[in-house]
């Protein structure tokens, strides 16, 4: 627009104009809309945390970014206000020196930033450290529940399964990966899913075991290195002439051939001790290949998973006061419920930061462009928005937070997810041991509406995060990346 043109758009007193002057309506518009993209690429990544088997360091680290995207939402509102502010007050004659805005609305930004990161920092803590140590154990126990559904080892009834009888493919989608990001909450604070998550505790241990050693492979691929260990302590025996040797310390025949001093009890005792095997386990020293290493997983694997299960059981069922405060398992439990807690709230703020700016980032766009119009032709619908330029936003919003609560996918519309709804009604969600006005109905309308969102919401986000982010990971490395 020309300066005549603006000039006399600016003395219409019936169109409505942006507070602002024209430079800091559009450094306010640049900041919305590159805080959106970090925002929406967080969101994206946060799913893709709660998607996949993650320690509790990549939790932490998580969090991290999201309190800081959450403070820098807070601080992006306070700095508009104050720009408003100082231009209300520049209209009606009160005139400050630059160096003394710069410096108010640089203080106010980072004041409400501090604090908002501290708010939040607080409300995850606080539900931690209150948290009973029912519900601590109940996270640990969840969170297995959890990754034996993405690793394929456990199903859930009622939840449409794959080609390959699994259902990987639901979990890895986004409204299963949402869906999981809230499920352990769920299961860990509503009494009526503690006994299925006590009966499958030892079956999903075992299967986290296996996981995390890398599956049958990995496991084989540990017993090629012990072997090769023992291997090499075979040649410094062999190399000897003596009558008789030393193992550990133990006499043994000398110049015995391989398999012989594979067999030998020392030995064995050496491999049991390096493979986590029960000992009464026979360790041989070979195991076909063509079998697909079944007589291998039969032979080895599966006493060491029931071995190590065992060994570790008795602390995931140990006395619930042993998980609160000064208790042995203190730490573990904490590190638990922040597990549980986190990404839900994550999510909630990530939804809650980006609605609220979506909003904020139509209405400084919505206000010149309605006004501009208006110069040209005084259209009706067009002079309704530049008088309530808030109106079309806020309905917007409204709108796809309303299509997400009705609308259905694959997780929604199966039959676990239609018990779940009726086993939940009235059910209360218990985390700490002050009564809670949460309901579990009320916590599943919520998950309700994140999986819908994430179905369509996803695909976008990731492409901003690996596109116009370059693929920043928000301090969350994927394993097989």
């Amino acid at each position: 627009m020309t300066e005549r043109a603006v000039g006399e758009l600016e003395s219409r007193t019936d169109i409505k104009r942006p507070t602002l002057p024209l430079w800091q309506n559009a450094l306010v518009i640049l900041l919305t809309l590159t805080y959106l993209i970090c925002e929406l690429a967080f969101n994206s990544r946060l799913l893709d945390l709660v998607g996949s088997l993650s320690t509790p360091d990549d939790i932490h680290s998580m969090e991290r970014y999201g309190r800081a995207l959450t403070a820098i939402a807070a601080a992006l509102l306070v700095f508009q206000l104050v720009l408003a502010g100082n231009a209300w007050l520049k209209k009606r004659g009160v005139e400050f020196p630059a160096p003394w805005v710069t410096g108010m609305v640089f203080s106010l930004c980072l004041l409400t930033g501090v604090v908002t990161w501290q708010m939040v920092e607080w409300v995850i803590e606080r539900q931690v450290a209150q948290s009973t140590g029912e519900f601590r154990q109940k996270s640990m126990l969840a969170q297995l529940y959890q990754q034996s559904l993405i690793d394929g080892h456990q199903t859930l009834e009622g939840i449409p399964l794959d080609d390959d009888g699994s259902q990987r493919d639901t979990w890895t989608s986004p409204s299963g990966k949402a869906f999981l990001a809230m499920l352990p909450l769920l299961m860990s604070s509503v009494s009526r899913y503690h006994e299925l998550l006590e009966r499958e505790a030892g079956q999903n241990l075992r299967d986290s075991i296996s996981v995390q050693e890398g599956g049958l492979l990995g496991y084989y691929k540990l017993w090629l290195a012990v072997r090769g260990e023992i291997y090499k302590d075979y040649l410094g025996y062999n190399s000897a002439t003596e009558t008789k040797g030393l193992y550990n310390g133990v006499a043994i025949p000398a110049r015995l051939d391989w398999e012989s001093f594979f067999m030998l009890e020392v030995v064995q005792n050496t491999l049991r001790d390096k493979l986590a095997l029960p000992r009464d386990t026979r360790v041989r020293p070979e195991y076909p290949k063509d079998d697909a290493l079944k007589q291998f997983a039969q032979d080895l694997q599966a006493p060491h998973l029931d071995h190590a299960m065992h060994q570790q059981l008795p602390r995931l069922q140990a006395a619930l006061a042993s998980y609160g405060v000064g208790g042995e398992n203190e730490k573990r439990g904490e590190d638990a419920a922040r597990a549980v807690i986190v990404p839900p709230i994550a999510l909630m703020f990530s939804l809650l930061g980006a609605l609220t700016h979506l909003a904020k980032l139509l209405y400084l766009l919505l206000l010149p462009l309605s006004a501009a119009l208006l110069y040209i032709a005084p259209w009706r619908p067009v002079r309704l928005v530049n008088r309530h330029p808030l109106i079309f936003p806020v309905m917007l919003i409204c709108l796809l937070l309303g299509l997400c609560s009705v609308m259905n996918n694959s997780i929604t519309a199966s039959p676990a997810y239609q018990s779940l709804r009726h086993a939940l009604q009235g059910a209360e969600v218990t985390i700490t041991d002050a009564p809670s006005s949460l309901r579990g109905d009320t916590l599943l309308r919520v998950i309700h509406a994140v999986s819908i969102g994430q179905s369509y919401s996803y695909p976008l986000n990731h492409a901003l995060r690996q596109n116009v982010l370059l693929d920043f990971d928000f301090g969350y490395e994927t394993r097989n990346e």
